[in-house]
């Protein structure tokens, strides 16, 4: 984990709580636009808006780094293949489950991926060990999925 002061870390954690806002808000527009199309012709809209957004910023920043990408391991570059898994799977869920029972049930998918992927430091992580409290937060966030639920 990379040091950071206490003013980094306030801008990281703004910055996630607003990606949170953020992907209960596009949960919410790619099923309207999935209901209207096809949840998977929602999922193709939704990663060419942002590939728009994130390459303009990226360039714009100095910071497009394409021929280094070219160079990694190719397990480095299946990130978007997650995401399409995850806009898809929420452009499906939220009409069925609503926004917050979609999103309870992907937290809890979340934070039992993270408690395995730290518990085993798997993908080059540092192993962090299963303590307690992590099981209890896990559980504690499917508790609140089935009390939330409609």
């Amino acid at each position: 984990m990379r040091r950071v002061n206490n003013v980094q870390a306030a801008a990281v954690l703004v910055f996630i709580v607003i990606a949170g806002i953020s992907s209960s808000v596009q949960a919410v527009v790619n099923a309207q636009l999935g209901q209207r199309t096809d949840p998977l012709t929602a999922a193709v809209i939704s990663f060419a808006g942002g590939l728009l957004v994130v390459t303009v910023a990226a360039a714009l920043a100095g910071r497009l780094q394409i021929a280094e990408a070219s160079r990694v391991p190719p397990l480095l570059l299946t990130g978007g293949a997650y995401g399409a898994v995850i806009v898809t799977g929420f452009a499906f869920a939220v009409p069925v489950l609503g926004v917050t029972s979609a999103t309870l049930v992907y937290i809890v998918g979340s934070l039992g991926a993270a408690v395995a992927i730290d518990a085993f430091g798997l993908f080059g992580t540092s192993a962090i060990p299963v303590a307690p409290q992590r099981v209890l937060g896990v559980a504690l966030a499917f508790a609140g999925f089935l009390l939330a639920r409609r």
